[in-house]
Order: structure tokens, then sequence, then C-alpha cells
């Protein structure tokens, strides 16, 4: 800059807005650090609306857990946000946010952020989930936090340990198709073809409108057939019957 050229009262104007701008970026910076220590790299927006669908149906896709496994203790701090003291206290609730910190520490390598990659909040919230009727279970909360140090202090996920000769059990599958089951039970007789819809999606085939297959939105290959009974409305039509859950690979029209 050539201050030659400027009057002084004009020049010092010029360099207190330049100071003030400075200093308030600088503020600013800092106070989203402050407010949001863990809330770095990856969209933090993304983590809230993913951990808060995973709350009310626990049941994750292959973009879910990627992302999530990217979020590290940002998906902790999104619990907190997102989940009351008393809600803590409800097993569906505590059963839903012991996977998603699962998930959020599974692969501790793909964790973006150092601040994420340190399970503070997440430490916090087993201590508080012990606390509850569901987390006084032997070795519920123990093995999340074993799991979650052990991963977070070596950098590499932990594997389940079997003997010699004994088939290898897929942890995590066995997990997802556990909240898959939870998921379908809560659809129960009695309830409306609306509440169905939730979490079904209709299937191809022959069907009528009292007896149809439907597939589970986020698996199509698991399946229930239902039957109804004829409301005024087809959206209030009531389950009748509705099978167990069972493997099938698609059909169409």
């Amino acid at each position: 800059m050539n201050v030659g050229i400027y009057p002084k009262p004009l020049l010092l104007s010029v360099l207190r807005f330049v100071l003030v701008a400075a200093i308030s970026h600088s503020v600013s910076q800092v106070a989203i650090a402050h407010d949001h220590p863990t809330e770095q790299s990856v969209l933090f927006s993304d983590v809230i609306k993913t951990v808060s669908r995973l709350l009310l149906e626990p049941v994750y896709t292959a973009d879910d857990e990627r992302l999530l496994n990217k979020a590290g203790d940002s998906a902790a701090l999104a619990i907190t946000k997102i989940v009351s003291d008393g809600e803590m206290n409800s097993p569906e609730t505590g059963r839903r946010v012991l996977l998603i910190l699962h998930l959020a520490f599974e692969a501790p390598q793909s964790i973006v952020g150092r601040d994420n990659r340190t399970p503070r909040i997440a430490l916090r919230l087993l201590d508080q989930l012990e606390h509850t009727e569901y987390g006084r279970q032997p070795n519920i909360v123990g093995n999340a936090r074993y799991e979650i140090k052990h991963n977070t202090s070596t950098g590499q996920p932990s594997h389940s340990v079997t003997l010699l000769g004994e088939p290898v059990i897929d942890s995590e599958h066995d997990q997802w198709l556990s909240n898959v089951l939870l998921l379908i039970f809560t659809i129960k007789p009695g309830m409306t073809r609306s509440n169905l819809l939730r979490v079904f999606a209709t299937e191809g085939g022959l069907s009528t409108r009292t007896q149809r297959t439907f597939v589970l939105k986020q698996s199509p290959i698991i399946k229930v057939d239902v039957q109804f009974s004829v409301a005024e409305k087809e959206a209030d039509d009531t389950i009748f019957r509705i099978s167990k859950p069972y493997l099938d690979f698609s059909a169409f029209d």
C-alpha cells in the first residue's frame, strides 16, 4: 500500500477497519472451535440427520455407515444434542445409542479430524448410560467402552477372539440384523397400512388389497406377507395378520 497518497485521518480509518476485521475473523473462528469442538471436516448437519434417523429407526445403510465411520466423537456430540437425560433411561434409546457409537468408532482409521478421534463425549455418554436400567446389564456398557478405547488408542478396530476350529461370527452384520428384527417387530396386527409403509415398501408380483408381500426399505430381500381388513380409505386398512420376516429374491410384475 502506498500510504503517501492517503490523508492521515483517512489512513487511520483504513488501518482501524483492517485491524477490526482481522480481529473479528479470528474471534469468530475461535468461537466456532469452542462451540463445536468435534465438528471438523465431516459436515455436522449430515451427522445430525443420520443420528436422528437411527435413533428413530435403528437400521442403517452403507452410506450411513461410511458417514458415521468418519464422524467419531462428533456422532456422540450429535446424540447429546438430540437425546435428553430422561430419554437416556429408555432401553430402546440405550440400544440405539450404543449402535451409533459402535459405527462411529468401529473404523478408527476413517475418522476425520483430530478431535473426533478422541472419545471424550462418547465415554461420558457411556458413563451416563451405565446408570440406567439397560446399562446396568452385565457387559453392555463395558464391551462398548472396551471397543472404543481399544480402537482409538491403537488406531485399529478390535477383533473378536474365537477358538481354533470355531466358525467366525460376523458381529457387525449380526448387530445389523438384530436391529432389523427390532424395527420389523414394531409393526403389529391392529396397525394400519400407513404404519406399515413407514418401514416397508410394496413388492412386485401377484397381490390383492387384502393380501400382499412387502419388502424392508433398507433391504428388499427381507420380506413379510401381510393380510388386511379393509377400511374406507386404503391407507387406513388394518393389519389382520403379518408373517415372520423371511429372505427371498425380488419379484417383478
